[in-house]
């Protein structure tokens, strides 16, 4: 596929065009923090960023650049270097990305690791693809083995001993980091950290509720680059402030009856990642009076925690993440997005190089079809390697499955 037909989301809030702005400031830091000798540390998605931030350490979220690679058109090099060391296409993009990247030998926007930081919780495969890169590197690698969620319910049902087994590596981390950097953990630093955390926790659910209204004053296009906050920046004063101002337009938006489209005909819920090189599909949708009005991807980041009780809050947030967990719960919380936003159509993306993704999304599927009756359009390929991505032939995917929300009405 030519990037060239390629384009990017539109976004109608202003405060979603900040974000590329605070993102580029954030890696710019980064590079003068490792110019200053302080710690970098790559992580994978779901490390404990509050913590991290809290130890005066600088967090890099790999699959964060890896995005940005394929949203700026600049991936395939570094996906075919990668797959000329044997890795398949069929692994994940962002793996691969990854890989060709730190070992491409050139100097990035993201600097090189001191340490890297790698759990279970949403990636199985990330455990194993990151080694080559800490043996490039030459650097210590520490992973966070997180228990599986097997109960219903969420946060309040997490078993004590998981609890228990999740904060000891939390431990065990902090005092590998205090080795690296040869400063102890300032415990009220922890707790400013985990109470910007909990502030940035609580507006964004603010600015969830408000997406309810009808019409809908923020869609999933400025879903996919608000949420950037939440996963590399969770636990700073930027985070808190940012949300401030975007919790504050959407109110704006939804006291002067503002929607996204102006005669919003259908309340669509997307589910699964976003695909980066085509971002503008997700505008597409309003080209039929439908808009996209809510998304799952904030649940992997998304938590209550507790500043009195920083590693036993983390632990609970971390082993209740949403991808850590049977499907019942997956099924459970799409079942009140679709009440709760009013949603009667679905488009669930499945990322072909993603076992966490894609397992569970036909239960997902067959079960709000069983109880509200709710079509559904699965569309496959892969969220960031466009090599083999035909975009008429996804537009044309929807434009059928519009039809046919159309005659449902």
């Amino acid at each position: 596929m030519s990037s060239e037909s390629l384009s990017s989301s539109k976004k109608q809030l202003r405060t979603a065009r900040l974000v590329w702005p605070l993102a580029k400031d954030y890696y710019a830091k980064a590079r003068q923090a490792k110019i200053d000798k302080k710690l970098v540390v790559w992580t994978i998605l779901m490390a404990p960023f509050e913590l991290l931030h809290a130890m005066d350490v600088v967090p890099m979220m790999t699959e964060h650049f890896s995005s940005l690679l394929a949203i700026k058109q600049k991936i395939v090099p570094y996906l075919e270097l990668a797959e000329g060391m044997g890795y398949t296409r069929n692994s994940c993009s962002f793996h691969r990305a990854v890989i060709g990247f730190a070992l491409s030998g050139e100097e990035l926007m993201i600097p090189d690791p001191d340490f890297f930081v790698s759990a279970t919780n949403a990636c199985d495969g990330g455990v194993k693809v990151h080694i080559p890169i800490v043996e490039q590197f030459k650097i210590p690698y520490y992973v966070i083995d997180s228990p599986y969620h097997t109960s219903e319910g969420g946060m309040s049902v997490i078993e004590e001993d998981k609890v228990g087994y999740y904060k000891n590596q939390l431990q065990e981390l902090i005092s590998i980091i205090e080795g690296l950097t040869h400063k102890p953990l300032n415990e009220d630093r922890l707790k400013e950290t985990i109470g910007f955390a909990k502030q940035t926790n609580d507006l964004w659910l603010e600015i969830n509720e408000l997406r309810k209204s009808v019409p809908c004053p923020m869609s999933v296009a400025e879903e996919a680059t608000t949420i950037y906050p939440l996963m590399q920046m969770m636990g700073t004063r930027e985070a808190v402030g940012f949300y401030q101002m975007l919790l504050n337009e959407v109110k704006e938006r939804v006291k002067e009856g503002k929607g996204i489209v102006e005669n919003e005909k259908h309340r669509l819920l997307w589910l699964g990642p976003i695909i980066n090189y085509d971002t503008s599909l997700l505008n597409y949708f309003e080209e039929f009076g439908a808009v996209l009005v809510k998304s799952d991807m904030d649940y992997i980041y998304l938590g209550d925690l507790d500043p009195e009780n920083p590693l036993d809050s983390l632990a609970r947030k971390y082993i209740s993440n949403f991808f850590n967990s049977i499907v019942e719960n997956r099924i459970h919380i799409t079942k009140e997005m679709v009440r709760d936003y009013k949603i009667d159509g679905m488009i669930i993306y499945s990322h072909r190089g993603c076992r966490l993704f894609c397992g569970g999304q036909r239960a997902v599927m067959d079960a709000i079809s069983e109880e509200f009756g709710i079509p559904s359009l699965l569309i496959g390929g892969d969220l960031s390697d466009v090599r083999d991505y035909n975009r008429d032939q996804v537009r044309n995917q929807i434009e059928n499955f519009m039809d046919m929300l159309d005659n449902k009405r």
